[in-house]
């Protein structure tokens, strides 16, 4: 009973470290969830905004605009790139997991055409190795310490892939959030540029003629929304870190709840074997 008393000590000290680690681990996430909520909510509010001028300023010229970032009829013909934004850590449930399965399904679709992948994070690029795959870029993960100017070199070398013509479009896999208990992973397009078909001309005039200006409005969009993709990919992994450390720590403290019970039972048990013990001892004498 001793060696068994001794054993659930053990256990307890142990799931109690568990616990400790569990709920530290909660707290750097929520932090860190906490400061990139904000950029998220002003990136998407500032890209709508953009991304209205852009598709209006696109849309208010009778010939077609001439540039690289545009849709043409020549995109499917070519190779395809896939941009995979995935974290460098785990401990965040099943976030990365739907991630990659995603790229998986995107890349089995159009292996015709042939697909280069692009992996950020250490997640996709261990994932690509277990595949036999060889990304044509690996880019350094951030570890979760943002600047204001992080996204801009992994745009660099994106959009000289597309210029140079190693890919014909240029997808992304990232993860949308929604709330702090969803969000969900999707594989969009960021280069070429497709007007919605429900944009109408606005009517807007622009001063400099929709050509001189689109040749500046059309890299900040495509930057910018790399820029919304980033933030929305960080701040899934952040929330969803967040939600299975609460779960971990939770489930920790029901099992050190558990162990503690059982310890006092059999504590109690050993009192009460004890005690019966002495009286029968003590009838003995007397007899």
């Amino acid at each position: 009973m001793s060696q068994q008393l001794r054993q659930l000590k053990s256990r307890i000290r142990s799931v109690e470290g568990t616990w400790k680690v569990t709920r530290a681990m909660e707290m750097v996430a929520m932090s860190k969830y906490k400061t990139i909520e904000g950029p998220l909510v002003m990136a998407r509010a500032y890209f709508e905004k953009l991304a209205s001028i852009t598709y209006n300023i696109l849309s208010a010229q009778e010939e077609p605009l001439s540039h690289p970032f545009l849709s043409s009829k020549n995109d499917a013909n070519g190779p395809v790139g896939l941009f995979i934004i995935s974290s460098d850590t785990g401990l965040c449930g099943a976030y990365s997991d739907h991630l990659l399965k995603a790229s998986d399904r995107f890349i089995l679709e159009n292996k015709a055409r042939g697909v280069k992948v692009f992996a950020f994070g250490r997640k996709a690029a261990n994932h690509c190795k277990k595949r036999g795959i060889v990304p044509a870029r690996v880019f350094p993960g951030i570890h979760g310490k943002l600047r204001s100017d992080f996204y801009l070199p992994v745009y660099e070398q994106l959009s000289q892939a597309f210029l140079k013509g190693e890919i014909k479009e240029l997808y992304v896999a990232y993860t949308i959030f929604e709330n702090a208990m969803k969000h969900h992973p999707v594989v969009q397009k960021l280069i070429t540029i497709d007007i919605p078909p429900d944009v109408k001309s606005s009517g807007c005039i622009v001063e400099s003629g929709p050509r001189g200006i689109g040749a500046d409005i059309i890299p900040m969009f495509v930057t910018n929304r790399l820029r919304l993709m980033f933030f929305e990919a960080f701040t899934s992994e952040h929330s969803a870190r967040m939600v299975a450390m609460k779960s971990a720590k939770d489930n920790a403290k029901e099992l050190m709840g558990d162990l503690i019970l059982l310890r006092n039972k059999i504590r109690q048990a050993t009192i009460t074997r004890e005690v019966i013990e002495i009286i029968s001892s003590a009838e003995a004498l007397k007899g």
